[in-house]
């Protein structure tokens, strides 16, 4: 307004000094007007509003009309101002504030130019409280204004107006002690604890910061969006590798800073995740508490997140160590030249040749698996190394270690019990399910297994783990058996086959195998 009558204008500024800006920054001016729009919405304010627009301004150029709130008008009201807007009257100009742009209708905006106000940065509105408190001689630690900087979400006037809380509480010193109190905010010091917590996976310790900080009088809204606020701080300081441009006192970048080498970017997402979702429901919770308590204790509990690249660089390296591993040689006094029958035979000095190539195998995997995921991935490889290199020989050893004789069902309906009881060392639910199967027929090499329609899931785990049981048949009747899975009715009559199943659609076996997932 100042600059639309400005005299003496420089460029776009108004010079502050003709009688038009002072009679405007002293709010005497006649040609400047302001209008409540949230107590002066019906259509007759807006009507009689449209009467007075029509007098000319009696000095200066532009007559300013500053609609505030105007998101607050009725729509009849918005209607009745719409003609004024299309054919304003000469000189008149009209200024809409508000703070909810999408309540105005699409037909007022289409009409105005629009100009949307940033937020003030937190840094700049902390250097603006420290030089109100030191006009006024009050001293002020740099997280507190920091502190009541952040609150105040960018805006300057609520920024001042806690400002102005916290000073009649203690009008010698601006503390960080006085703005938490006066705030009803949480100690910054719980929030690094709890993270530090997390990190350690110590839910004991993360009850009792939670413990400490309602009974020192924090609400539970207060403590979970604070934490989440701190969560982001520590987001960032991680990806950018630096809390420099973080918006706080150095003190707590500091802090950030060396809190963000204790998490990967995944655990944070996963944090940052759990808390937004529990802000949706905290509110409605007749047991806040308990539920802040629970994604906490579950957050300790998650695990660490495990960089892929690194496991399968583990895993390359281990395969290439397995591969160089060289296989089992005859003792010195075996004769090269024995034909393979000879030494297939000798198979006390091949097992004990064995044992020697299987226990530095064994040496190089342990020297290997410094951490528990690698001595996973050291048993994974192992055990395709032992599979994918298995000589003729050593098939020949196994056979015979089996029990002689022709394999029909009757045979394998005697030894069942035993299979039963070797897979119940291992897998004892699995072992459950194998006890109450019906051995329909052995058709070849394939075993039917026959299952009653209600006993799906029995059936699904079976076939779940077909691969182990085979290997166990294999060597339990020294022979390859297919498991095949069918259903039957009460009278044992068989039904449905395997492909009949809901894992063989080959839809849902997509869905399974990209969700690595299971069917219960």
């Amino acid at each position: 307004a100042k600059a639309l009558n400005c005299s003496n204008r420089a460029a776009t500024d108004p010079c502050n000094e003709c009688s038009s800006c002072r009679s405007i920054g002293d709010g005497t001016s006649m040609n400047v007007l302001e209008v409540d729009g949230a107590s002066n919405n019906s259509v007759d304010d807006v009507r009689e509003l449209r009467e007075v627009v029509r007098y000319v301004s009696t000095e200066g150029v532009y007559k300013v009309y500053i609609i505030d709130e105007v998101h607050m008008l009725s729509t009849p009201a918005f209607n009745a101002l719409l003609k004024t807007l299309e054919e304003p009257p000469p000189r008149v100009v009209f200024i809409f504030a508000t703070t909810e742009v999408q309540e105005v209708p699409e037909t007022i905006l289409s009409r105005c130019q629009r100009f949307n106000f940033r937020r003030i940065a937190v840094a700049q509105i902390a250097a603006h409280l420290g030089q109100i408190a030191a006009a006024e001689g009050i001293e002020a630690a740099e997280e507190a204004l920091f502190l009541l900087a952040n609150r105040s979400d960018g805006a300057l006037r609520d920024a001042e107006s806690m400002l102005d809380q916290v000073i009649s509480f203690d009008q010698q010193e601006i503390s960080v002690q006085t703005v938490r109190q006066v705030l009803g905010l949480v100690d910054q010091n719980a929030y690094f604890d709890l993270s530090a917590a997390l990190a350690e996976a110590s839910p004991p310790r993360v009850l009792d910061i939670v413990a400490q900080s309602v009974d020192g009088g924090a609400d539970i809204d207060e403590f979970a969006h604070g934490f989440l606020e701190h969560l982001r701080y520590l987001l960032c300081a991680k990806v950018q590798g630096s809390a420099a441009k973080l918006d706080l006192a150095a003190t707590e970048r500091q802090h950030y800073e060396e809190l963000a080498a204790s998490f990967a970017e995944e655990d944070i997402l996963r944090m940052l995740q759990a808390l937004m979702d529990l802000e949706t429901v905290i509110k409605r919770s007749v047991h806040p508490r308990f539920r802040l308590e629970i994604v906490l204790v579950r957050l300790a509990l998650m695990g660490r997140a495990l960089d892929v690249g690194q496991l399968l660089q583990r895993l390359q390296t281990l395969e290439e160590v397995l591969r160089d591993q060289p296989l089992a040689a005859p003792s010195a006094g075996s004769d090269r030249g024995t034909p393979p029958q000879a030494v297939a035979s000798g198979a006390g000095r091949e097992e004990a040749a064995g044992q020697s190539a299987a226990n530095a195998s064994k040496e190089k995997e342990k020297k290997m698996s410094a951490t528990p995921v690698a001595e996973e991935v050291a048993d994974t490889a192992r055990s395709e190394k032992t599979s994918s290199q298995s000589s003729p020989q050593a098939a020949e050893n196994s056979a015979k270690a089996a029990p002689s004789g022709a394999l029909n069902l009757e045979r394998i309906r005697q030894d069942w019990d035993g299979l039963v009881q070797e897979v119940r060392h291992s897998q004892p639910t699995l072992g459950i399910f194998l006890k109450g199967v019906n051995l329909v027929a052995l058709d070849g090499a394939v075993l039917k297994l026959g299952f009653v329609a209600a006993d799906r899931f029995p059936m699904s785990q079976v076939l779940k783990n077909r691969e182990t049981l085979e290997n166990l048949c294999a060597q339990k009747w020294g022979r390859h058996l297919r498991l095949e899975c069918v259903v039957q009715d009460r009278e044992g009559e068989q039904k449905t086959e395997e492909a009949d199943l809901p894992q063989a659609d080959p839809t849902l076996k997509s869905v399974l195998e990209t969700f690595d997932g299971e069917l219960v």
